[in-house]
């Protein structure tokens, strides 16, 4: 099954971690069969307070965020979902949508105005998660998602 859709997954970069990278990448390969995914981790040089942090790091993401895209922020004020529930989600939000952009916050998470903009605010884990961390996390839920959507064996309850 695969979904006329391009997902496009942002954070502020570049990635410290390269198990990261290397995860996002296994991911990458995984995912390609159901649909376009890329990701964009633009380079932010911010100083100062967290709140100014922030605040650069919501200028540059938000120059990335095509016009009309439906917006999903990883925060963990957002709404948990487990496996079964974000796959009908993401089901639904695919058949619906053709742009779909997933934005990360830096260490010191999402500038409100990010998140106001946000059409959902999905949280991972109960647990606050380092912001890379969330990156590899939610790539593995994708995967895990388009799996139960096209009936594959991944995905065991």
């Amino acid at each position: 099954m695969r979904f006329p859709v391009r997902l496009l997954l942002m954070a502020p970069g570049p990635l410290k971690f390269p198990f990261v990278s290397q995860g996002i990448d296994f991911y990458r390969v995984r995912v390609k069969p159901f649909l376009q995914f890329e990701t964009l981790f633009p380079k932010v040089k911010a100083t100062g307070s967290p709140e100014a942090r922030k605040q650069k790091e919501a200028e540059t993401l938000m120059k990335h965020i095509p016009s009309g895209s439906y917006v999903i922020t990883l925060d963990e004020k957002g709404q948990i979902l487990n496996s079964p529930q974000l796959s009908e989600f993401l089901g639904q939000l695919f058949t619906q949508r053709r742009e779909i952009v997933v934005v990360a916050g830096g260490p010191d998470g999402l500038a409100d105005k990010i998140l106001r903009g946000a059409d959902f605010r999905l949280s991972l884990s109960a647990l606050t998660l380092n912001h890379e961390i969330a990156l590899l996390v939610f790539c593995e839920a994708l995967y895990r998602s388009l799996t139960i959507l096209s009936g594959s064996p991944y995905h065991r309850p």
